[in-house]
């Protein structure tokens, strides 16, 4: 009868335990227009990439919401339009114009965004929140990463605000950038024409 009770009380222990990860606060980042996409492939020259912040606050009310977003690559910058509202509970008119990226400004250097909520402080489930625009002409063949930080939770009860280590794991969001296809064509012509020549040499 004890090793039941005791085996009740673990898996009483266990479902708390996944209740209370399930209640931290989340953001992730994604391919624009899709609801799990977390990396994606383009070719060099390409010259804006656009991804949704994905936002899930579980239980807790909303007074403000703060986060920053950096890349792995300083000469990423954001778009001519940085950052647009998507769904309620934001619109455009709950972003703070104080604290929001500026057309141009490097991605790593700084930049937060904060969404004020004007309606009702409440709780909302997961959802895309508002979508960024990148400049990513500047960026080499390679892997670039996207990551968030920075992340608070604003209460309309100051002694329940939320930071950085309240909140999940953060998603992130791996770009890579390839050569155009002629340009992986032109690569192989001259690889074949080199090993070609190199034959040649050694017949001599």
């Amino acid at each position: 009868m004890k090793m039941k009770a005791m085996r009740c009380l673990i898996a009483a222990a266990v479902m708390a335990a996944a209740m209370t990860a399930q209640a931290a606060p989340w953001l992730g980042l994604v391919k624009t227009g899709t609801t799990s996409q977390t990396n994606d492939v383009i070719s060099l020259g390409t010259l804006t990439f656009s991804m949704d912040l994905r936002a899930d606050t579980d239980t807790h009310k909303v007074y403000a919401l703060q986060y920053g977003i950096a890349t792995s690559a300083g000469v990423v910058t954001y778009g001519t339009t940085p950052v647009t509202a998507l769904n309620s509970p934001f619109t455009e008119g709950d972003l703070d114009d104080g604290q929001r990226p500026l057309v141009g400004s490097a991605v790593n250097a700084g930049n937060w965004t904060v969404w004020w909520h004007s309606v009702d402080y409440a709780a909302f489930p997961e959802q895309s929140i508002g979508t960024y625009q990148f400049n990513v002409n500047a960026l080499g063949a390679g892997t670039y990463v996207f990551t968030l930080g920075s992340q608070e939770l604003l209460n309309d009860n100051p002694g329940e605000d939320l930071t950085d280590a309240d909140f999940a794991t953060p998603g992130s969001f791996v770009l890579t950038v390839v050569p155009e296809p002629a340009t992986w064509t032109l690569l192989a012509c001259g690889g074949l024409m080199a090993a070609w020549h190199n034959r040649r040499r050694d017949r001599r």
